[in-house]
């Protein structure tokens, strides 16, 4: 038979000072970096605040004072690394201490539901587990945990699930909690947020469950935006928003880091930091920083013999787009100098001949570009003695790869008036949940813009000095580059990275300039 659980706080705040139950978890022992975390749950939950914390709480919620009930729904928008999942995790656990005991033949649940299994499963379930390790809420787990569920003694069953709505239409939930949910997509890449909100709905319209929905802001579309542009500052709504940044949220986030992160991307750190919803369109780089890159009255530099350079390609198809290549090269102090930038109207089997001559003046037989025109290209390449390399990036992930480059003032650029109107004019807008796009705007061109971006940015990351912070690449990126760079596996000078090696941890590796951890991301 059942015993029913016994939790000794009266409620979620004294549960997290309890070292002998949520408060015995090394991440809670000391709280003095949860208090706006502390302030948001009481208001939550209906708990009374004191002097202090009001003033916290309409600084978040635009409210002049909380629900004396609490709120049903929840929503926090915050920005990354801000501890919100490990929120999402307590409450979903402590949701499933306190739900009433459910009969034998019955299931109920607690809901963890994230972007993806990886998330739901690694994540949420794991920090939605961790409080039943303490001697208080021991007993509350019988048995063996399952890879992607765990059940209590009073039946009560917390599940992970990812963003598929389809996967909820049979659970009935006491609670449901939801992470990164501005960010659910499907495999196929359309948005399922506003799906997964109603079915989650349903799974709690015989329980009357709480819902909390945690999540860095994206666009200004989408459920979690229309959920902020409905309810924020309204006070008698029983759908509470609560937006905040992360070092508001973190405090412990150091602020070297975030000054930096803010110096490399400031359109990125508006959103992942400052928790602002990102408009449909902005420049893409900032002007001044741009113009810091130019070397005045420079428009061109002739190749210097045992330089080695690095050359970049967009091909063109004769429709308006004119080919256009770019070389460079990584100066001792690691900053990457671009020499020239050529353009020509023709197409690919016209103009193939002088691309060939003037890579040859910078002692070059090998050209990195997209996949245009696939093995036409290659083959036309191959006729003139080059070889041609398809680039492991597309036109948005050159771009923004070159965007640090461009704000910490590491690349140099030439002094050419269209180079550079170029690049002003090109815009970022939000596409796929996590993946930013980069165009030229309507009726403009980046034929000049994308050679320079392929070129700095693979320049960059293909420099061996010695005394460059050794390049850190996950395993799909450490693929990608070994099949776009073969020639990469020479001796000198492309580094001699020929020394295949596999460390103690069962990570590859090439010699002694190429590492990669596990689960990384790159820091190119």
């Amino acid at each position: 038979m059942r015993q029913p659980i016994r939790v000794a706080p009266p409620n979620i705040v004294d549960a997290l000072r309890d070292p002998a139950s949520f408060g015995g978890l090394a991440c809670f022992r000391d709280l003095s970096s949860w208090t706006r975390w502390l302030v948001f749950l009481k208001a939550c939950y209906g708990l009374p605040m004191d002097e202090t914390e009001l003033p916290i709480f309409q600084h978040h919620t635009g409210r002049t004072a909380p629900l004396p009930g609490g709120y049903p729904t929840s929503v926090v928008i915050v920005g990354r690394q801000s501890g919100k999942s490990r929120i999402a995790g307590t409450v979903a656990a402590y949701e499933a201490l306190i739900a009433p005991r459910v009969a034998d033949e019955e299931h109920a649940f607690s809901l963890l539901v994230s972007q993806d299994e990886r998330g739901a499963l690694g994540t949420l379930l794991s920090y939605a587990r961790a409080p039943f390790t303490r001697p208080a809420l021991k007993a509350a787990l019988p048995g063996k945990p399952q890879k992607d569920s765990f059940k209590l003694t009073n039946g009560l069953i917390i599940a992970a699930y990812p963003c598929r709505p389809e996967a909820l239409r049979g659970p009935r939930a006491y609670s449901a909690v939801c992470d990164e949910f501005g960010f659910f997509i499907s495999s196929d890449g359309h948005p399922t947020d506003r799906e997964m909100q109603r079915a989650i709905r349903y799974t709690l319209s015989t329980t009357q469950g709480r819902l909390l929905i945690l999540s860095s802001p994206n666009a200004q579309y989408g459920a979690l935006y229309s959920l902020h542009q409905e309810w924020w500052a309204n006070e008698k709504a029983t759908t509470l928003i609560w937006k905040a940044t992360s070092p508001e949220m973190n405090p412990t986030l150091s602020p070297e880091t975030l000054a930096r992160q803010q110096q490399e991307d400031p359109e990125g750190y508006r959103s992942e930091v400052l928790a602002e919803f990102r408009s449909a369109r902005s420049a893409l780089f900032d002007g001044s920083a741009l113009d810091a890159c130019v070397i005045p009255g420079l428009h061109e530099l002739v190749a210097v013999p045992g330089r080695y350079y690095f050359a970049f390609i967009d091909c063109s198809g004769g429709r308006g787009d004119a080919m256009a290549l770019c070389i460079g090269h990584v100066e001792a102090d690691d900053y990457v100098v671009i020499d020239c930038v050529r353009t020509w109207p023709n197409t690919v089997r016209a103009t193939v001949a002088e691309v060939a001559t003037v890579l040859a003046a910078y002692g070059l037989d090998t050209v990195v570009g997209d996949n245009y025109g696939a093995d036409t290209t290659v083959d036309l390449f191959r006729q003139a003695g080059l070889t041609y390399e398809a680039s492991p990036m597309n036109r948005s992930q050159l771009y923004l790869n070159l965007l640090p480059l461009i704000n910490t003032h590491t690349v140099k650029l030439l002094d050419q008036p269209q180079l550079l109107r170029e690049l002003r004019a090109l815009e970022r807008k939000p596409g796929q949940p996590g993946h930013d796009r980069v165009d030229h705007r309507r009726g403009g061109h980046d034929d000049l813009a994308n050679v320079v971006a392929g070129c700095a940015v693979f320049a960059s990351l293909l420099n061996t000095n010695p005394a460059t912070p050794v390049n850190e690449l996950g395993r799909a990126e450490y693929n990608d580059l070994r099949r776009a760079f073969p020639f990469l596996i020479e001796p000198e000078p492309y580094g001699g990275w020929s020394n295949y090696v596999e460390d103690d941890t069962g990570n590859n590796y090439e010699g002694r300039d190429m590492r990669w951890r596990r689960n990384g991301r790159p820091l190119w």
